[in-house]
């Protein structure tokens, strides 16, 4: 009967009963804090079943005696992806290079570019202009390739971040939308991190505004009726982080939700009453995040997030609360930029341990040779861009308990780093 009946979708109950306090939760019940509840089935379990009897919808059901070393060799392979943009891509020839290459090294999902940190979009919308208006299609010709061998491909969009000389259609009719900062000046006036220098200067968008986050909820929307991929990727889920700190924002609306919530106005030299107000931003972020998240999955996709290296800081400078809004993702990609591969294991053990455990924990790799923050030396930095040095940190993300890796970027990779992560988990 096989040829007959096809698996649409998997159902796998993987823990207990909140009446038992054996349901699987983040946190200690309520009732019972010295459990978090019990795990029936680990993720490698599931894995190897659901790979066993063909996962994907139209894939053909094999019994559990069809489980060969091979599936298991898969199912413990860890996920390997790869930030890309389109920057080069000219032919469709060009594309399944690309795809191939990704394919051979053992890549399994690719981040593509889809909104960059100004205001241009990469892929065909109807709810913005695109640099796609006819003709070829890097985007959608990445898409297909990548399709056609088997890699996820995830729209990747920066989110809050414009281009102060070419905005948006959007935030030129809504430009209430940017951040304030706390001398009440709009980014306007002075755009975020336009102190550093001119050429660093970024129109950055409140996550407060609900119209902008609908604006990108229909970019999202665009992106997964108009071609086959995979999930939503969110950069840029955050506020900009400054030099002299607690610098933003002071809009109406952040300033009106303190007062709302709290009782306190804005701004205020008071430590205590500061603390509400960094809960404040940062219900900002997670409430966009899970905005996303049903978005993407309302439409069959999965969601995930490129986030700040360590929770402390990224709470800290820019108000991104990812223990608590990875309960809305699939995947977390925290940065493990330039450190060293011990510290690498220091911070892939702390983020897996407050993360949801739903969610899965793929950290981010500097894979080309770029050296900025270990400049000034210290032990929990490398400066080393070798091979070599890439696949320690590949290796000590697995160690540690992540579920895989991202290559950060593609682009600019060398092949030997490809070469060496493709030979040890490939």
């Amino acid at each position: 009967m096989d040829h007959i009946f096809v698996n649409a979708g998997v159902k796998v109950l993987m823990d207990g009963s909140l009446g038992g306090r054996t349901a699987l939760l983040s946190l200690p019940h309520l009732d019972d804090p010295s459990t978090n509840g019990m795990e029936t089935i680990d993720k490698i379990e599931i894995k190897i079943t659901v790979i066993g009897r063909g996962s994907s919808p139209g894939s053909v059901n094999r019994p559990p005696s069809h489980i060969t070393s091979s599936l298991i060799e898969q199912a413990m392979r860890p996920m390997i992806g790869a930030y890309l943009t389109t920057r080069g891509i000219s032919n469709p020839n060009e594309a399944r290079r690309i795809a191939s290459e990704c394919s051979e090294h053992g890549i399994d999902r690719i981040y593509l570019l889809a909104k960059d940190a100004g205001s241009s979009m990469e892929f065909k919308t109807k709810t913005c202009k695109s640099k796609v208006s006819s003709g070829f299609d890097p985007f959608g010709e990445v898409v297909r390739s990548c399709n056609d061998v088997g890699i996820q491909v995830h729209a990747w969009f920066c989110l809050y971040a414009e281009s102060p000389s070419d905005q948006s259609d959007y935030l030129r009719s809504h430009p209430e939308a940017l951040i304030v900062n706390r001398h009440g000046k709009s980014n306007i006036e002075q755009p975020a991190w336009s102190t550093i220098g001119p050429r660093y200067s970024v129109h950055w968008v409140c996550a407060s505004h609900e119209g902008y986050r609908e604006y990108l909820a229909s970019l999202m929307r665009d992106a997964i009726d108009g071609y086959e991929i995979d999930g939503v990727h969110l950069d840029y889920v955050r506020y900009p982080e400054e030099v002299e700190g607690r610098t933003y924002c002071y809009c109406e609306r952040c300033r009106a939700k303190l007062k709302r919530e709290y009782g306190y106005e804005l701004p205020v030299n008071d430590v205590i009453k500061n603390r509400y107000y960094v809960s404040v931003m940062c219900e900002n972020v997670s409430e966009s995040v899970e905005r996303f998240s049903e978005v993407a999955r309302s439409g069959g996709r999965e969601i995930s997030a490129y986030v700040f290296t360590d929770y402390v800081t990224a709470i800290e400078a820019c108000y991104q609360d990812w223990p608590h809004f990875s309960r809305f993702l699939d995947v977390l990609c925290p940065t493990v930029y330039e450190v060293s591969p011990e510290y690498v294991k220091t911070l892939t053990k702390r983020a897996r341990s407050v993360i949801a455990p739903s969610c899965r924990l793929t950290p981010a790799i500097m894979s080309s040779d770029e050296v900025r923050r270990s400049l000034d030396g210290g032990e929990r930095w490398s400066k080393e861009r070798t091979p070599e040095y890439v696949l320690s940190v590949a290796k000590s993300c697995v160690d540690a308990g992540s579920d895989g890796f991202v290559l950060f970027i593609y682009d600019s990779t060398p092949h030997a780093v490809l070469d060496v992560i493709g030979d040890e988990f490939h």
